[in-house]
């Protein structure tokens, strides 16, 4: 390695673009190998850079889009070993819980802010170990600058401060003296900064010889650990880096590298970057529109579209947006069937909420209740409700092979009463004596206890998939086209029951929830975290579930795209219609586990040592407005913002801080009234963005 490396600075002003996107895709061209590393933390910015670049129909060989912690993994494998292990957020927690059951010296120090009950705040203290974490990458320096911070404090917050800093940094310690795996990919990050740095770069030399430059997209927080890593790879290697930050998270991350990097008690010369308002992000006529709950602003935004659409403009050329899609998916759906229109949900499945995971739980359920003993109604009835069904069972053809309809088990529960309870052979004894109960609904009740019988051993990890997969065979080969078949044209139903099948039961080949589950309770139970039965089959289901699977799009043809605020990056379509601009909702309200006076301190930076430490990009607005330049940006012909003025409680909310920085032009109550009315009309301010060669058959002249 060269000498002059060592004088070169890791991160250089030069290099730091915000809303830069462009350079970076100009990047990408033909090569024989990879000449630039793309860093995208999330999934869906790797695949919106892919999708741009696509479009653009250039060639992408010389970019390699990786995920931090892939790089590092690289640093640390060799040929004869196979990857580090990494505990994934699972594991992590399950050791956590092990070591609060009894928690000792400092970490003792978490009752005094989170109560004596530390199993039951396992979520709360995993997000004060990343913010530590990301806040100080537990470098000595560091964490001595945070403790000056907390000590400066006032009263209750100083005692808080202090007692969550000593007691998260014992439990750190106590975690990674337990297990012999990385804890999480920070801890990943870090063992890659020691490698580089204690090579002199070789390491990356070898691993990463053509690469002249690392670029890391799509953050709003720039993590220690991440820091560190680019910092190695900056001063010890001929790579450069390069930041690709956002509108207004970026300026402060850019303000504070230098001093993050050194110690200095002043802001780096990247300070003098500007923070421009969102108005300067807009290329576009802005047009606001106010309704007075949120089902009517999802029919105002459904109007524009239709109103759109019947001018000529192509369905791929409108993007549905907010900050949070969940919110709005049901009312959204109600009003594209109002116009006859399709919508495609860009959006994470709500796996827990969908009927295919309920089956396959509440069977679990019912299996670890007959296994015990004693099942009750409504134990039992469960799986039927959510359209249990096996047809592997059903080979004679038999009237069973679809499920109970509401009626059997009314017929059922009336037979035996609600609050009957009892063994498996006490149930199908008290079915047989029942003659209310018709001798058809008899006979598919005792098979359904029979199979039940047959399966509620103490599994085995092969036995989940050999149990539970006939369960979703069924439910995919005669539940799913009854869906389908009384579905609405838009399918959504349809959609999102095949897609938690997929997600739950999968192809053979692919990775899905059961075949994790089998893994991880192969694992657990060989570590003897948990014992050998359907209970515990039902943990680890959950367990994987209550981690959000990644974003599982849905695309199709001749459907609206329906965006969260957080997938427009790089997006590009003329028309944008942004919902749900009201104060708490976007911008959402900040939020941290560190007290709020400790992230004040650290985000205003006013002292040498906040100075020194990173900020999550949860504890302030800042982030929110990134996600709304995003969504202006987004949008190349006409903007349209719309909020809602109260719930259906009658509780009022207010326009949204963002628009402040935003020049609009509020829709008039005539134009509105005559959008929303049966000849949707389209007001003559958008109608006037439609470019003139579109022709009314929804294509270009």
């Amino acid at each position: 390695m060269s000498s002059h490396l060592h004088s070169k600075s890791p991160v250089d002003v030069e290099n730091i673009h915000i809303c830069g996107g462009e350079e970076l895709i100009n990047r990408a061209r033909r090569a024989q190998q990879p000449t630039d590393i793309v860093l995208a933390p999330e999934q869906f910015h790797r695949r919106n850079l892919k999708r741009v670049i696509a479009d653009r129909n250039q060639p992408r060989s010389s970019l390699a889009l990786l995920t931090p912690a892939a790089v590092a993994t690289e640093l640390l494998s060799s040929p004869e070993e196979s990857d580090p292990a990494v505990l994934d957020r699972m594991d992590r927690l399950r050791v956590l819980k092990d070591l609060l059951e009894s928690p000792s010296g400092d970490v003792s120090r978490l009752s005094r802010v989170l109560g004596t009950s530390l199993t039951t705040q396992l979520d709360r203290i995993e997000a004060a170990r990343e913010e530590l974490s990301l806040l100080t990458g537990h470098h000595s320096t560091r964490r001595s600058a945070l403790e000056t911070v907390c000590a400066e404090l006032d009263g209750v917050a100083r005692l808080d401060a202090l007692d969550l800093l000593t007691g998260i940094s014992s439990l750190e310690e106590q975690l990674r003296d337990r297990v012999e795996e990385y804890i999480s990919t920070e801890a990943v990050l870090e063992a890659g900064t020691e490698v580089v740095t204690n090579t002199g770069g070789d390491a990356w030399q070898k691993e990463y010889a053509g690469i002249e430059r690392v670029n890391v997209v799509g953050i709003s927080t720039l993590g220690t650990p991440l820091l560190a890593f680019l910092t190695a790879i900056g001063r010890e290697t001929s790579s450069t880096v390069h930041l690709y930050l956002r509108a207004r998270t970026g300026p402060r991350i850019a303000s504070r590298v230098q001093s993050r990097l050194d110690g200095s008690s002043t802001p780096s010369s990247s300070g003098s970057i500007e923070r421009l308002q969102i108005d300067e992000f807009r290329t576009t006529p802005a047009t606001e529109i106010v309704a007075a709950t949120r089902a009517e602003e999802a029919r105002a935004a459904l109007a524009v579209c239709e109103g759109l659409l019947r001018e000529g403009v192509s369905v791929s050329d409108i993007a549905i947006v907010a900050r949070d899609i969940d919110k709005y998916e049901r009312d959204l759906t109600r009003a594209s069937n109002t116009y006859g229109r399709h919508l495609s949900f860009w959006t994470q499945l709500e796996l827990k909420r969908s009927l295919p995971y309920r089956v396959v739980a509440e069977t679990c359920s019912v299996l670890a209740a007959a296994s015990a003993g004693t099942i009750d109604a409504e134990t039992m009835f469960r799986p039927l409700e959510c359209q249990w069904l096996v047809t592997e069972d059903n080979a004679e053809g038999d009237e069973s092979v679809t499920p109970f309809t509401p009626a059997e088990l009314s017929e059922i529960r009336q037979g035996v009463g609600t609050d009957y309870s009892g063994t498996l052979d006490q149930w199908r004894d008290t079915i047989a004596m029942t003659t209310s109960i018709s001798q058809k609904v008899q006979r598919r009740f005792e098979s359904y206890l029979d199979w039940c019988q047959r399966h509620r051993s103490a599994p085995e990890p092969d036995d989940i998939l050999a149990t539970l997969g006939p369960v979703l065979d069924g439910f995919e080969t005669v539940v799913l086209p009854h869906i389908e078949e009384n579905d609405t044209v838009a399918y959504t139903e349809t959609s999102r029951a095949a897609r938690a099948i997929q997600r739950v039961a999968g192809d053979t080949d692919s990775d899905h929830l059961l075949r994790e589950a089998r893994a991880k309770y192969a694992d657990w139970r060989d570590r003897h975290q948990i014992e050998s039965s359907w209970s515990s089959v039902l943990e680890v289901i959950e367990t994987i579930a209550t981690a959000r699977p990644g974003r599982r799009e849905h695309e199709n043809a001749e459907r609206l795209d329906v965006l969260d605020a957080t997938d427009t990056w790089l997006r590009s379509y003329p028309f944008v219609i942004a919902l749900g601009f009201v104060d708490g909702e976007w911008p959402q309200q900040p939020h941290g586990e560190f007290p709020v006076e400790v992230q004040t301190a650290v985000t205003d930076g006013e002292s040498p040592e906040a100075r020194t430490l990173g900020v999550r990009g949860a504890w302030t607005e800042e982030r929110e407005y990134d996600h709304a330049v995003d969504a202006v940006r987004t949008a190349t012909n006409h903007m349209i913002v719309t909020r809602f003025t109260e719930d259906v409680k009658g509780v009022s909310y207010q326009r949204s801080p963002l628009l402040e920085n935003l020049s609009t032009t509020t829709l008039s109550e005539d134009a509105y009234r005559e959008l929303l009315g049966q000849d949707v009309i389209l007001p003559d301010r958008i109608r006037k963005s439609i470019p003139e060669n579109v022709s009314t058959d929804g294509g270009n002249e």
